[in-house]
């Protein structure tokens, strides 16, 4: 789920069954509830 006005940068991966509730940066992996950044992608 990823809430009204959030955003997902490029090439971000997001766990199934995550609720994004703030912006994820590009490039890295995110999951959750809420939804937080696990790692960077090189």
């Amino acid at each position: 789920m990823i809430l009204k006005g959030v955003t997902i940068g490029a090439r971000s991966v997001i766990g199934a069954h995550s609720v994004v509730t703030h912006d994820i940066p590009p490039d890295c992996i995110a999951a959750g509830n809420p939804c937080k950044v696990i790692r960077k992608l090189n």
